[in-house]
């Protein structure tokens, strides 16, 4: 049987110190006395982190960014035939009256058109997101619980189907990855995700593996479907170039070998 999703949380949360130096920030724009308005940065609060305003950034590292960016990016080449599924990053969620109005790193909508939304409202879209992932910066203890303990109880009780955490539970400019997956059962509660073999966890509401690379620095997508990993443009033009170069250095040999031949 699956991890109660309470036992899950307790291991999840590798408690911090919070570094004064070394905590994620809040940019927002404020309007000044004079009318103008002004870019502030301050400490990011749990408060702020589960409600922001439309606008709010937050800065949490490179590395955080370029995880969400990618997932993101993937998950809409994987639906780019479906116009009724929508990917979201960083937008506000309206869950529903008593929950949370956070800002999803990552989220996929089935049964929605694409829009110029500012703010996604729940109910009055009439459809909840099928997958959430957060990717979680180490920075703050206290932020870092908010992804690893208080969302998921939120994203349960929302009733989001499938709610995947990539953590980083120590601090370290290479810190590894490690990933912690939810699903809904059949009663509404959340157990923990079995991670098959590999590591992986499987994303059943989109059909997508995900996992992890060999070192735990990088994180890979697998199509459920055909088995294949799923590369990122940059990788899908690497292989492609490859492929030419040696379909090129193979033609070459024939010919030098043709020639060969041809003088013996």
């Amino acid at each position: 049987m699956a991890e109660p999703v309470k036992t899950a949380m307790v291991q999840a949360d590798a408690e911090l110190e919070d570094d004064p130096s070394d905590v994620s920030t809040l940019l927002r724009w404020v309007e000044r006395p004079d009318g103008r308005m002004e870019l502030r940065e301050t400490p990011l609060t749990p408060e702020d982190y589960l409600d922001p305003q439309e606008g709010d950034t937050w800065v949490q590292g490179e590395r955080h960014n370029s995880v969400r960016g990618f997932l993101a990016q993937m998950f809409r080449l994987h639906f780019r035939s479906d116009p009724n599924v929508l990917v979201t990053e960083d937008m506000k969620y309206l869950l529903g009256s008593g929950l949370p109005r956070p800002a999803p790193d990552v989220a996929v909508v089935r049964g929605v058109r694409h829009g110029d939304r500012g703010v996604f409202d729940v109910i009055a879209e009439g459809v909840t997101p099928c997958l959430i992932i957060e990717v979680v910066s180490p920075k703050s203890r206290r932020i870092r619980k908010i992804d690893v303990q208080d969302k998921v109880d939120g994203y349960r009780r929302a009733g989001v189907p499938e709610y995947i955490i990539v953590d980083r539970p120590t601090r370290g400019e290479n810190s590894p990855f490690e990933l912690i997956g939810y699903r809904l059962d059949a009663a509404g509660r959340y157990q923990r995700i079995e991670p098959d073999d590999q590591g992986r966890l499987l994303a059943e509401t989109i059909g997508v593996w995900i996992g992890l690379s060999p070192d735990r620095q990088h994180v890979l997508l697998w199509n459920a479907a055909t088995g294949e990993r799923m590369l990122s443009p940059e990788e899908a033009v690497a292989a492609r170039g490859a492929e030419i170069a040696a379909r090129d250095a193979e033609i070459a040999r024939l010919r030098a070998e043709l020639e060969r031949l041809r003088r013996s």
